[in-house]
């Protein structure tokens, strides 16, 4: 080892815990603006063949010109999100290429937002600069193998206000996560998968008030959110959630893997067509898989949530884990993608600031299988995707290897709960009191 580099080392090891915890921080926000800038640029990710930036353009672009959202015209994204549109465009003026900067930057606020609550989380979990390291590589590994599409949509915002709702409940600000849950079911419903783990984690503390003011925030705040929209334009407000409900089997889907297969190995009768903003398949089954998807996917949301209450108040009383709320978090968000009709590149977003919090034994196979899954979904999007439009045998096979991977991985997270680490107990304590620190050394 070069001996300035020895020497460097050696002063960060002499510095306080809490300057190298921020020195360690402030590097990966610099490599943050470093990926936006020259990595999704430069290297293989520059391919924008397929975005829908132009989309979140021309809704800006409207609403630029006084039309409102809803009435004057319709739209499939909630409220917030057509303010994360409008936003850009305050700085960027009528053209499209300043907006489509402007857009990435808001994009690179947000993740730099979540390297720093994921410094806050992994240094409450740990307290090790080893481990804090550790945690924002993974995150910034996991923005690589997925690729430039991390900023050229606007799920990370989604990811972030599901992170920020997380660590403002594991941190006693109870109200806080619920109204950030609030904001963000009005920025993309996925954020509402977290709050029956709220619920539950209220009642195993017996705090019974918050079990009401929390949901009752959430509420007011989407609900504060949707009133000039409620009033304006309130069939096109509800349109842009039962939109989602209507749309048929998408062609990346779980539930198309198998028709895909059949098509591809065995002759099966497939056809691929364009309809709400995607292509999809249709076939003799097609419809049927499309709806029973819903109820498969609530069932399995459902099995999770029992899981985690069997969990936090089984056969001990003392064995919540802060630990446990971020895994089953994540096995939600991947319930629902991996279950869902409709499975979007991005939709792996959602996970990205969450597998790398993950405790346990199998820490390191979980944050593997997903890297996979990421770089199996960015080898096929976008680059290769009109492969798979064609139904070209290799890009069938690779998506279907991508899904089963999201599966397993599913699959593992749920199976090996009972191989995770514990940590000494956290007692149940009435609604109002303060959390005890994460660090077993400061237990009494």
């Amino acid at each position: 080892m070069p001996l300035w580099l020895d020497d460097l080392r050696e002063k960060f090891q002499n510095l306080p815990e809490k300057n190298q915890r921020w020195l360690i921080t402030g590097f990966f926000l610099l490599v943050q603006v470093f990926i936006w800038i020259v990595a999704f640029e430069i290297l293989w990710y520059g391919d924008r063949t397929i975005t829908d930036t132009p989309v979140y353009y021309d809704y800006s672009s409207r609403i630029s010109q006084g039309m409102f959202p809803y009435r004057d015209f319709s739209s499939e994204y909630p409220p917030v999100a057509m303010f994360l549109f409008s936003l850009p465009r305050l700085f960027s003026g009528a053209g499209y290429s300043w907006f489509v900067i402007a857009f990435e930057a808001e994009m690179l606020a947000f993740s730099c937002g979540i390297v720093w609550l994921l410094s806050l989380l992994a240094w409450r979990q740990w307290r090790n600069i080893g481990k804090l390291a550790g945690v924002l590589t993974t995150y910034t590994v996991f923005l690589l193998c997925l690729g430039s599409i991390v900023k050229l949509r606007f799920d990370l915002a989604a990811a972030f206000l599901i992170l920020a709702s997380l660590t403002c409940f594991v941190t006693d600000k109870k109200l806080a996560a619920w109204l950030l849950l609030g904001v963000g079911t009005m920025t993309k419903i996925i954020p509402l998968l977290i709050a029956p783990l709220f619920l539950i984690s209220h009642f195993r503390r017996c705090q019974y008030r918050e079990m009401i003011t929390g949901p009752a925030l959430m509420v007011l705040t989407a609900l504060v959110i949707s009133l000039p929209f409620l009033f304006t334009g309130p069939a096109g407000l509800a349109n842009s959630f039962l939109y989602h409900v209507e749309r048929p089997l998408q062609l990346e889907s779980s539930w198309s893997t198998p028709l895909l297969l059949m098509a591809k190995f065995g002759g099966y009768d497939v056809r691929i067509m364009n309809s709400y903003g995607s292509h999809n398949v249709f076939a003799s089954v097609s419809d049927t898989l499309a709806l029973i998807s819903g109820p498969v996917t609530i069932f399995v949301l459902l099995t999770g949530y029992w899981i985690y209450w069997r969990r936090s108040y089984g056969d001990s009383a003392d064995e919540w884990h802060e630990s446990q709320l971020i895994r089953f978090a994540s096995i939600a968000i991947a319930t629902f993608i991996f279950g869902g009709k409709v499975f979007s590149p991005q939709f792996l977003i959602w996970l990205l600031p969450l597998i790398p919090l993950i405790k346990g034994r199998d820490r390191g196979l979980i944050t593997g299988l997903f890297a996979a899954v990421l770089l199996l979904t960015q080898w096929e999007f976008p680059a290769r995707y009109w492969e798979l439009y064609l139904l070209q045998k290799t890009m069938v096979v690779e998506v279907a290897a991508r899904n089963v991977l999201l599966g397993l991985l599913l699959v593992l997270m749920i199976l090996s709960l009972g191989n995770e680490k514990r940590r000494a107990p956290i007692a149940v304590r009435p609604a109002g009191s303060r959390s005890l620190s994460p660090d077993p050394g400061r237990q009494r």
